[in-house]
């Protein structure tokens, strides 16, 4: 008799830490989840962003949208990292006058950039000057690197029907974001 209750003892204490460790291991699990959800918003915050913040600035610059007070006096946040700022002037005054050679351009930059995707001679996402309204037609998120996310983005010039096909690196800066870099596979 005292086998059976001895028995029943230990099978009921097993049947409880059983159901202990049950209900406890589920609590790591929505960290996880979290965190992947926290990560899923930031990276459609940073869609958003792109989406919104290319077009405008482009439009605006373009004369194509309304520029506020702020803008007009030259008053605006800037949407590059002074870093990639740097290197696309540079980028786009190469073999012009005052401006450097391409290998020398490429010796000062090939370590923090893809030079090759520069986008040489041209103007900021857009290759020229003159363009029509724009609308960023494709954003797809492709990795993250870092702290960076990488978006292949397409900026669509919908007067000239130009489609200018971008990798587009964002960082985080403050509640909002920095384009760290550009690459430029078509002009």
């Amino acid at each position: 008799m005292k086998k059976i209750i001895i028995t029943a003892v230990i099978l009921s204490l097993n049947t409880l830490n059983q159901a202990y460790a049950q209900k406890k291991a589920p609590a790591t699990k929505p960290v996880v989840q979290q965190n992947a959800t926290k990560e899923a918003k930031e990276i459609e915050k940073a869609k958003t962003w792109i989406t919104r913040t290319v077009a405008n600035t482009l439009n605006k610059a373009n004369g194509m949208a309304e520029n506020t007070n702020e803008e007009a006096e030259g008053k605006h946040r800037p949407i590059y990292t002074a870093r990639y700022m740097a290197y696309k002037d540079d980028a786009v005054e190469v073999d012009m006058d005052g401006g450097m050679t391409k290998k020398a351009f490429e010796k000062k930059w090939s370590k923090d950039f893809n030079c090759q995707y520069a986008g040489i001679g041209n103007g900021y996402l857009v290759s020229g000057s003159d363009y029509g309204f724009i609308e960023v037609t494709r954003c797809v998120f492709i990795k993250k690197i870092g702290d960076a996310y990488l978006f292949e983005t397409v900026i669509t010039d919908t007067e000239a029907k130009i489609n200018y096909k971008r990798d587009i690196k964002v960082i985080p800066s403050g509640n909002s974001f920095l384009i760290a870099d550009v690459l430029e596979y078509n002009q």
